[in-house]
């Protein structure tokens, strides 16, 4: 359920309930998908992790978080590491009082950040975890879906994912579309000077399918599934 949808009399005095909050991102994803992609996708997660667990509290989703890798893209929005923790420190502190569990998911590159925040703060025995959504193995079977190299940012799996989430926000790329190789395209906050066209896919080809989106996310949904443990 939604946090904000439900009214303040459903919390009871001396019960503890499970958070979820949702992180996602507004920054550039190249000329076919937009910027809210990181955030659509977070959001199509975490409405099928609602529907198997239908007493988490889902929280507003954080729309901008940690995106500096994108500037020099006009219109990417971002804050820093610094922040984000800040924010987070917040936010689960407005919680902690009545909170068993506040699993922090996003699929935006965050990980390191929700991780470090964790090991950083204590909030009097509340259970703060990352509820991780990709995994190294899952890559390997997206990998074999693909027939070929998985994307780091806006290429086949997040155009393909974006055609099952709302295919009105998606320009499928030609075949003949141009793609460049991209060694190592985060090793540094500008992506720009490695990528100019914002995409980062060294997949020779351009396989862009809703069918396969839809796989993609499946495996996502388990592997969220798996590690939410309450």
């Amino acid at each position: 359920m939604k946090l904000k949808q439900i009214k303040s009399t459903y919390f009871k005095e001396n019960q503890k309930y499970d958070f979820l909050f949702p992180i996602g991102s507004t920054e550039q994803h190249g000329a076919f998908i937009p910027f809210g992609t990181d955030t659509y996708i977070t959001d199509y997660l975490v409405d099928k992790i609602s529907k198997e667990f239908p007493e988490l509290i889902v929280l507003p989703t954080l729309e901008v978080s940690r995106s500096e890798e994108h500037r020099g893209f006009y219109g990417s929005l971002w804050i820093t590491e610094e922040t984000l923790k800040a924010v987070m420190f917040d936010i689960c502190n407005s919680l902690k009082d009545r909170a068993r569990n506040i699993f922090i998911t996003s699929f935006h590159a965050n990980g390191s950040y929700i991780e470090s925040f964790i090991k950083e703060n204590n909030f009097d025995g509340v259970n703060i975890v990352h509820l991780e959504i990709e995994h190294e193995e899952d890559d390997k079977v997206i990998e074999q879906i693909l027939g070929g190299e998985m994307d780091n940012h806006a290429g086949n799996s997040e155009i393909s994912n974006m055609l099952v989430i709302d295919e009105k926000l998606v320009k499928v790329p030609s075949e003949n579309e141009p793609k460049t190789q991209v060694d190592n395209p985060f090793e540094t906050d500008k992506l720009i000077e490695k990528c100019p066209n914002g995409i980062a896919d060294n997949h020779p080809k351009w396989i862009v399918d809703k069918e396969i989106g839809k796989k993609i996310l499946d495996i996502y949904v388990a592997r969220m599934i798996e590690n939410l443990n309450i």
